[in-house]
């Protein structure tokens, strides 16, 4: 297998997000431990694996046990093989036509729902006359993209006599995995398109990360998991590790006397009668740390649990470090992560602001360099 990567050796920057491996590995290998042999593990790494960078984290993940990798567009699936990267992927969203030649060549899976997609398939195999590999989509209730599942069963008999693509899976996607009504009503309409094939491809696969480790009845022979590799989205019990942590380093220290306030429209001010110490980190929402925490996250720092003060700017945001003693600049400082036995999580932040850790991971702009750490044990 060919691989290139080029490791960072320093950040150039005072802020950075690390990526803990063997975070990664320890919840692939508890994965691997819960979902039955029988059934093969997709990794789902779409929008650069969440965050954590895919190609880096592709080879830790086939090391324990993962055979498929899923994405969402071509582009990222160009760039795992244009990294060296052989695993089979899948593009699980729609494939453009100008980018289906690509595809085939590069030995990628296809996603396909509707007829226009064949035409692209047989407009290609007649110029290269190799078979697309593709993966059939059924809308069986999430009303996304997909075939309608009552349309299926003639649509993927009809694809079966075709020369110029080769079927290698069927698959659909839970909308609401934590509906227990709605996830057993859309396996039954997705066991009735089944039931009705004459003969199966390799691959059949309906659970996502939460429908896998809840539901066994929706493995089916492959389960795409995606956030559970990364240490969200998954029953506690599993003693997941979340695998990224986000850290900077102090750029100043500063007295806050009383009266006086911080940041713009001076949204926080010292109403005490003594002076607080704040400390400024070089992060801001420009990378990704949603304005709408303003004065309501946390970060560590020696052990301690310190507030986040006045409104988060583009390019920074400050601290109260009052209770913290002897903090020197350059001293770093933990936003996402753990230390000292203390840890904060994405869901801290997603339980603030109303909505996901997916969301959270994805808005980590590039700007912030990624670092890759092997901790000896989670």
């Amino acid at each position: 297998m060919k691989f290139l990567r080029n490791l960072p050796t320093q950040t150039r920057r005072d802020a950075w997000v690390e990526v803990d491996l063997d975070a990664i590995e320890h919840n692939a290998c508890v994965i691997r431990k819960t979902i039955p042999r029988s059934v093969d593990l997709m990794a789902v790494i779409k929008a650069d694996a969440y965050g954590h960078g895919a190609v880096m984290i592709i080879p830790t993940l086939e090391a324990s046990g993962v055979s498929i990798v899923g994405v969402a567009a071509i582009d990222e699936a160009i760039q795992i093989r244009q990294a060296g990267l052989e695993i089979p992927i899948l593009v699980i969203g729609a494939v453009p036509d100008w980018a289906v030649q690509m595809a085939i060549e590069q030995d990628i899976q296809l996603t396909v729902f509707a007829p226009n997609h064949l035409d692209s398939l047989k407009k290609v195999y007649e110029l290269t006359q190799k078979p697309a590999k593709v993966h059939i989509k059924v809308d069986t209730g999430m009303h996304r993209i997909g075939i309608h599942w009552q349309e299926a069963e003639a649509f993927i008999k009809a694809c079966e006599s075709l020369p110029f693509i080769q079927i290698e899976g069927v698959f659909s996607h839970l909308a609401s995995a934590n509906d227990v009504t709605f996830t057993h009503t859309q396996r039954q309409r997705f066991q009735q398109v089944l039931e009705g094939l004459d003969t199966l491809p390799p691959h059949i696969h309906l659970a996502n990360s939460a429908g896998a480790l809840t539901f066994p009845e929706t493995h089916y022979n492959l389960v795409r998991l995606g956030i559970a590799f990364l240490g969200y989205g998954v029953p506690k019990a599993l003693n997941l590790t979340p695998a990224l942590s986000l850290k900077g380093r102090i750029v100043h220290l500063y007295d806050l006397q009383p009266g006086e306030g911080v940041s713009y429209d001076q949204s926080y001010k010292n109403t005490g009668d003594s002076s607080k110490k704040l400390a400024v980190l070089p992060i801001g929402y420009a990378d990704g740390i949603f304005r709408a925490l303003s004065n309501q996250m946390e970060a560590l720092v020696q052990g301690h649990r310190v507030r986040q003060v006045g409104y988060i700017t583009m390019d920074q945001m400050m601290f109260d470090v009052t209770d913290v003693p002897d903090l020197s600049v350059g001293e770093t400082m933990t936003v996402i992560g753990k230390d000292s036995g203390e840890c904060i999580s994405l869901s801290e932040w997603a339980g603030i602001l109303g909505t996901v850790e997916y969301e959270l991971m994805c808005a980590l702009r590039v700007r912030l360099p990624k670092i890759y750490t092997r901790t000896g044990g989670v």
